[in-house]
């Protein structure tokens, strides 16, 4: 289920990102007798392990014959192949980056409760089930994901040894803190207040030319027979916010009609005047 989450909010961003994505690549044109190696390797570019990922980006561009044409410009792919990150754990610490769709992207990701607060509590064969633990490690893969298309992701809730995990149950604790480092009070408006200084503090130092997206995520208890929903709310006053709530939700009913087709979707999209939502300025 955390993979298919994940996935599914994956897919909204890369095509939603994409076309702010493409208008800031490098670009550099072919001089008159330039090679294709030569080309890659003034543009410090490895021939031998990037000409597919060059070609992919690059589609269109050719000559039937696959040769570059003089004077036309070209985008130039990262140098950059990997990144690591300790949060996501030592399995999944290293980050293969795949492509750099996302590379004018910076989304901050906050999962909700975290520290005192576990959120919902259930209890199922035996173990007790807290909504920050799960919430937690969702956002770790979607931001892995993520980071893996070439987006900037700041994580406000962290926790230094939990790491992405692969149990069927996750074991709750309390020593989530909020970024840099900061513990995370008891009071509820406090923790709101925290959160929401510590994304606009990133924010200032982040250039106004990127595309920004606020993402909280909780995972609020149900009864058995509604089973899983999934519902979007934004500010009242965002039109941007909205239509990208609009368009999660759309792929959502898409996805469940074709991998639960025989049970109805009844998430929905709504306005909330939720703190965070409208105290952030991204």
């Amino acid at each position: 289920m955390l993979k298919q989450i994940t996935t599914l909010l994956l897919l909204f961003f890369l095509s939603f990102l994409h076309a702010q994505a493409q208008a800031n690549y490098k670009w550099c044109a072919v001089k008159k007798g330039e090679s294709f190696n030569a080309f890659l390797k003034r543009n410090n570019l490895n021939p031998k392990t990037q000409s597919i990922e060059f070609r992919e980006l690059n589609k269109g561009r050719f000559t039937k014959l696959g040769h570059l044409i003089a004077g036309k410009k070209y985008k130039i792919p990262s140098k950059k192949t990997a990144s690591s990150l300790s949060l996501f754990g030592k399995k999944y610490a290293k980050v293969k980056i795949k492509d750099r769709q996302l590379h004018n992207a910076v989304l901050y990701l906050v999962a909700g409760h975290g520290g005192p607060d576990p959120g919902a509590i259930g209890k199922v064969s035996g173990h007790q089930i807290c909504e920050d633990e799960y919430a937690y490690d969702i956002v770790l893969r979607l931001g892995r994901e993520l980071i893996s298309h070439g987006a900037k992701v700041h994580f406000i809730i962290q926790d230094k040894n939990d790491g992405i995990r692969d149990d069927a149950f996750l074991k709750p604790d309390k020593d989530e803190v909020c970024y840099p480092n900061k513990t995370i009070p008891l009071r509820q408006l406090k923790r709101l207040k925290q959160r929401t200084l510590a994304i606009n503090n990133l924010a200032k130092k982040t250039p106004s030319s990127k595309y920004q997206r606020v993402i909280i995520l909780h995972l609020d208890s149900r009864s058995k027979r509604k089973r899983t929903d999934v519902f979007f709310y934004h500010h009242s006053k965002s039109k941007r916010g909205k239509a990208t709530a609009l368009t999660l939700l759309e792929t959502m009913d898409k996805k469940y009609a074709k991998h639960q087709p025989n049970r109805d979707y009844t998430g929905t999209v709504g306005s909330r005047r939720l703190y965070i939502i409208r105290k952030t300025n991204p």
